[in-house]
């Protein structure tokens, strides 16, 4: 987690304490999608505690933030002590970086944990700020606001300097999930183990101890559960729902079967089949559980955890499981597809039907013509159409773009990084493209409004796509495909010609108190260097994306170890040193003191789109080249 990044947005954060609830000792039962950013505290007891579709076993004290429109759920068999703090945040930049920061950080909506070696100095806070909150004068909730930003202080100055330890996943809760959600496919526990990183002996030992059964028995009572239902449905035959769920033929199906149910799979189909709905499954049916196993059942049959299991499908993997951020808003699958409806014959109307990145389905027009964004110009400027309005401040952060737009032809709508919607409806738009779904109701009073994301979709050529379906503009689309694909192609022969062979590649961004190494798909050249040319990372490197999860596209390493991650070419991009001094663990690097060091301008770099992209990739091929050249000579 890049502290200084969070620190500085903190800084100049403008915070709206919404609600300041307080439960004490009580058995609880929690199950809501949060309406703010809220900081959950618990204080005492036990609780299990799913966030998303992360969970987690609380025994001590612990701190959650969420953001909002996550899901959360609490569940105390015994009684549990906590506080649940709802904000309202937003960051008052007044610069392109520090709305840069803002969005690729998101500090009001990231989800992090804390376990905190000193709690007794944050309860304190906790209790008086809950107390002058009760009493509703403007004066103590001033007080209160002020007790928030020492709260917020004392979290991160324990995160910084190493105290407090981040809440570690409920990996017996997350092996089940899983295990839930893949009945259909192969599975072992070597494959679960090797998910959570822990030996299969400490996997079945613990969720043994959580579940008083090991994960094998789990699973095969799962599969029986589906094929019960399958069989009730009286439309597949024993071999398809044997091969469905895993079984390695209809025989071995059958015997399991009977083994469970005293009854053959035809047996059961012949006496439950006919009489569907007075015999559905149910908790009789069911394996036994024991009592947090039984709830967390109930839970998924009654349909309360069906956004949770939507978004697991897609999702769980061990990076995701061990990572404290989710970089997904949304609870649902859908969000992780663009996709558009049939459209609509241009005689027969003139608008659409597409169901945007966040889920939404929104009427459009057919070909929209006066579009107006708050961030995705390059997106848009690929596909030959330049937006009427945009946050032209973004453009000094992507200095790329401004070759394929005229002086005067993008109307500025934001001041101080703020959007104007005065501004935005006197274009009079047809059509406005937003990363921000809170503010979609604002925008959708002026004109159809679509929500876009960058990480829903998995490369540039699907990018592309996917905004010249909103934008009726699939032929330039395609188009842009094509050359983007030949100038890469182009690109990558001219690097390969000359570089040897093997090569590794390095782009460090130098921070204040650390550096971090750039990932494969990020900004600061990384989806350019890595994604796009396909340039080898350095062996060290290799292994952050291996086996960690990015914050942001980024890995946070010590100045003390940076030289750990030098490659055959090293890039760098300076941001918060420009006026400072390096330390000399950097300095004093052969490859620094020997200028070997490829100095990347941030104002080109930052960017990630792939109009962006192409232009960071070629001038990328054209460094590596005159850097080997010069190094031959």
């Amino acid at each position: 987690m890049n502290y200084d990044a969070y620190m500085l947005l903190w800084q100049n954060a403008f915070i709206q304490l919404k609600q300041i609830d307080y439960i004490n000792k009580s058995d609880v039962h929690v199950s809501k999608v949060l309406t703010y950013s809220s900081f959950l505290i618990v204080t005492e007891g036990g609780a299990q505690i799913v966030i998303d579709d992360q969970s987690h076993h609380v025994q001590r004290f612990s701190i959650f933030h969420l953001g909002k429109s996550q899901c959360l759920h609490i569940r105390a068999q015994q009684s549990v002590s906590y506080f649940l703090i709802s904000y309202k945040g937003d960051v008052m930049y007044k610069d392109a970086f520090m709305q840069h920061l803002y969005m690729h950080y998101q500090p009001f909506q990231t989800h992090f944990s804390c376990v905190p070696a000193n709690p007794i100095v944050i309860h304190n806070i906790l209790q008086d700020m809950y107390s002058k909150w009760q009493s509703g004068s403007i004066q103590e909730h001033l007080s209160v606001r002020a007790s928030f930003y020492e709260l917020i202080y004392h979290v991160f100055r324990e995160l910084a300097e190493g105290q407090g330890k981040p809440h570690e996943i409920d990996k017996a809760e997350a092996a089940r999930l899983f295990i839930k959600q893949h009945i259909h496919q192969p599975l072992s526990i070597q494959t679960l183990a090797d998910m959570l990183q822990i030996s299969t002996r400490h996997l079945l030992r613990i969720f043994k101890a959580r579940y008083e059964i090991g994960p094998q028995i789990y699973l095969q009572q799962l599969r029986i559960e589906q094929a019960k239902q399958y069989l009730l449905t009286n439309q597949y035959g024993i071999k398809e729902i044997a091969i469905s769920l895993g079984f390695e033929d209809e025989y071995y199906f059958s015997r399991a079967f009977k083994k469970a149910t005293n009854l053959a799979p035809s047996s059961f189909r012949l006496k439950y089949a006919s009489n569907m709905s007075e015999n559905a499954i149910t908790n009789e049916n069911d394996f036994q559980y024991n009592n947090n196993q039984l709830a967390q059942a109930k839970r998924f049959e009654n349909g309360e955890n069906e956004i949770i299991m939507q978004k697991m499908i897609h999702h769980i993997k061990l990076p995701f499981l061990l990572s404290l951020f989710v970089l997904l808003a949304a609870c649902n699958e859908e969000t992780s597809h663009s996709k558009i409806d049939e459209p609509i014959s241009p005689d027969k109307a003139e608008t659409r039907t597409v169901t945007d990145d966040s889920g939404r389905e929104v009427e459009i027009p057919m070909k929209a013509e006066r579009v107006v964004t708050d961030w995705y110009l390059g997106q848009i400027l690929a596909l030959d159409v330049v937006p009427v309005g945009g946050v032209t401040a973004n453009l000094d952060y992507a200095a790329f773009l401004k070759q394929h737009y005229k002086d005067g032809e993008i109307t500025n709508i934001g001041t101080d990084g703020k959007v104007s919607l005065e501004k935005v409806l006197e274009l009079k738009p047809d059509l406005i493209i937003t990363w921000n779904v809170e503010d979609v109701a604002k925008y959708e009073k002026i004109a159809p409004t679509i929500v876009f994301a960058e990480d829903a979709h998995q490369s540039v050529t699907e990018e592309i796509k996917a905004m010249g379906n909103y934008l009726g503009r699939q032929a330039e689309a395609e188009a842009f495909t094509k050359e983007f694909e030949n100038r890469i192609a182009k690109a990558k022969e001219k690097i390969m010609n000359i570089i040897p062979k093997h090569s590794t590649f390095t782009t460090y961004e130098m921070f204040e108190k650390n550096a971090t190494i750039v990932g494969k798909s990020s900004v600061s050249g990384g989806r350019a260097l890595y994604q796009i040319l396909g340039m080898k990372p350095q062996g060290k490197v290799q292994e952050l994306f291996d086996t960690k999860e990015a914050s942001n596209g980024r890995y946070e390493v010590s100045y003390e170890v940076v030289g750990d991650y030098v490659g055959d070419y090293n890039f760098m991009i300076n941001f918060f040193n420009k006026e400072g001094q390096l330390p000399a663990t950097w300095t004093n690097l052969d490859v620094v003191k020997n200028n070997q060091v490829l100095e990347l301008p941030s104002e080109y770099y930052f960017a990630s789109d792939p109009l962006s992209g192409l232009h960071q990739a070629e001038e990328l091929a054209d460094k590596i080249v005159e850097f080997t050249k010069a190094q031959q000579q």
